[in-house]
Parts: C-alpha cells; sequence; structure tokens
C-alpha cells in the first residue's frame, strides 16, 4: 500500500491582502452600530448647545462629527477601491500599493475608534479644566484636519441650525423696486422721398 503524502497550499500575497482587508471591513461593520450611537448623541447635544445660545461649543461638536463623518467616508471608500484592486490580474504589479492602502486604512480605523467615544462627546459639553484643555486641543488640531470646504458646510450647518431654532431669522433679501415704464405715443412723420407716412413712437 503506497504512502499519500498531502502539503497544505501556499498562502500567497493575494490570499494575505484579501484576508486583511476582509478583517478590516469587518471591524468597520461592527464598530458602526457604536458609531451611530455616538452621532446620534452629538446631534442631540449640538441641538442642545445651540439653544443655550452656546455656538462657540456646537461649532466644535460640528467640526469634530464633521471630520468623523470624513473618516468613515474615506475608509468605506478606501476598502471598495482596494477590494477592486485586489481582483485584478495587475495585482502583482500594484501588491505594495494594496498592502500600504490596508495599513492606512487601519491607521483611519483606529482614529475612528479613538475619536468615537460617548466620553469624548460629553466632554464638549463640560467645563472643567480637563474638558477645556481637550476642547482646545481638539480645535487645534481640527484647524489642520478639515478643508476650507468642509469649514465652509459646517459654518452653514450652524446657520440652519440657528434659523430651525429660532435663535436667528432668516435673511431676508428686500424686493426689487417696480418702476412703471414711460407710455409709448406714436406721431405720423411723412418721408418725401417714398411719399408715404410712417408711425415713430416716441416716448412721454
Amino acid at each position: 500500500m503506497g504512502n499519500t503524502t498531502s502539503t497544505n497550499p501556499k498562502i500567497t500575497h493575494h490570499d494575505k491582502a484579501v484576508l486583511q482587508l476582509k478583517l478590516q471591513r469587518d471591524k468597520l461593520t461592527k464598530s458602526k452600530q457604536k458609531i451611530q450611537v455616538v452621532l446620534n448623541r452629538e446631534d442631540q447635544i449640538i441641538r442642545q448647545l445651540v439653544k443655550e445660545n452656546n455656538l462657540e461649543k456646537a461649532k466644535l461638536a460640528l467640526r469634530k462629527k464633521k471630520r468623523q463623518q470624513s473618516l468613515l467616508s474615506t475608509l468605506e471608500r478606501q476598502s471598495s477601491t482596494l477590494e477592486e484592486l485586489i481582483d485584478t490580474i495587475e495585482f502583482k504589479l500594484i501588491e505594495k500599493d494594496v498592502f500600504y492602502g490596508i495599513q492606512e486604512g487601519a491607521k483611519v480605523l483606529k482614529e475612528i475608534n479613538n475619536e468615537m467615544s460617548l466620553e469624548k462627546v460629553e466632554k464638549i459639553m463640560d467645563e472643567s479644566a480637563e474638558a477645556v484643555s481637550y476642547q482646545n486641543e481638539l480645535s487645534e488640531r481640527l484647524s489642520g484636519l478639515l478643508t476650507n470646504q468642509e469649514e465652509s458646510e459646517v459654518d452653514e450647518e450652524l446657520r440652519q441650525l440657528e434659523i430651525e431654532m429660532g435663535i436667528v431669522k432668516p435673511i431676508e433679501l428686500p424686493n426689487a423696486p417696480v418702476k412703471k415704464l414711460p407710455e409709448i405715443d406714436t406721431v405720423s412723420v411723412e418721408i418725401p422721398e417714398e411719399g408715404t407716412t410712417t408711425e415713430v413712437p416716441i416716448a412721454i
């Protein structure tokens, strides 16, 4: 009776990339429920701060939320792109880029989880020295992370909340003045060359 030998299939770099990306997407999926709880609480705090006319803290909370949403969007978009790249026949040519992308995604996910805590959300409401120190540090850090467009979107969102909650009234543009147009009358003018009469409008 002959001996039979079995060998374990060799795990390729492609297999490793697929596994790492799957694990990363699974972690993101598991984190989403927690993330949504935090975002809901942030919305409550933002509205409460606007109602109290504490606009500086409300804006800080909005900026923090904007950054979190940007990170989530980036990670989901990046994961989808990497998933498509892994399935291409050119994987070996872009192998290093794929693994680098997965590593960067892991950093983004870590940052999301670090910031997505109810404790840090509540710190924006707190007046303690520790909380104020966190607020100042957060504001300074966000200044280097948010784009000009994102900052403008935050300002607009805050303005809409102020209007919605009756803190300020919407700006009403004045109606354009209605000016009566001059009346037009006509007179008959005889042109000698043709021997005809033509009516010419003349403003009165």
